[in-house]
């Protein structure tokens, strides 16, 4: 979108802080990986920088997998503001299933709303040593659990969580339905 999608305003709100706000009230820690920890000063969140820096979005999900300090890490896009407490908690309630809990949306895997365990460290470390940062390349050498539609949404009917803002059009569309919401709650 040519601008930083996450302090963009959506309701009362920047992006990165309705996703965080969401986060926290699933789990107990919320971090931000990479991105410019000046910008996220204002909203309190802490922020972690790559390990092994200019590696993509594979970069910082092993990031977020070395700085997590648990088992198991929650991983979703800052730019996915309509993540689904419900979701969140039945992915995470089945990590203990594999090292890799991830739903599956129109037969594709949505690696920036799943669940990895500190087993993936050092299949995520070899392939970006190799320069392959395919985000699911590693899966081929992990327990994967991949979580169908049928299944998960019993918990996100609409597929909310998996709406970001990747165009104009997508932030249009995410500022009318928090309007739509506000306006709900307001009368």
């Amino acid at each position: 979108m040519g601008r930083n999608k996450f302090l963009l305003p959506l309701g009362s709100e920047p992006v990165i802080r309705r996703v965080a706000r969401i986060l926290e009230s699933v789990f107990s820690r919320v971090f931000a990986v990479g991105g410019d920890a000046p910008s996220l000063d204002p909203f309190g969140l802490p922020v972690v920088g790559d390990v092994l820096p200019g590696n993509d979005s594979l970069g910082g999900l092993h990031a977020a997998i070395s700085c997590a300090g648990a088992p198991h890490v929650f991983v979703a896009g800052c730019d996915m503001p309509f993540l689904q407490p419900q979701l969140l908690r039945g992915l995470a309630a089945r990590a203990g299933e594999a090292d890799v809990v991830i739903p599956i949306l129109e037969g594709f895997p949505e690696p920036l709303c799943a669940v990895y365990g500190q087993a993936c460290e050092p299949a995520i470390r070899r392939r970006i040593t190799e320069g392959r940062l395919k985000m699911i390349g590693f899966h081929e050498e992990m327990r994967v659990l991949r979580v169908e539609e049928a299944e998960w949404r019993a918990w996100d009917p609409e597929g909310l969580s998996f709406r970001n803002l990747n165009t104009q059009q997508d932030y249009e569309w995410a500022l009318a339905e928090v309007a739509s919401k506000e306006d709900m709650n307001a009368g």
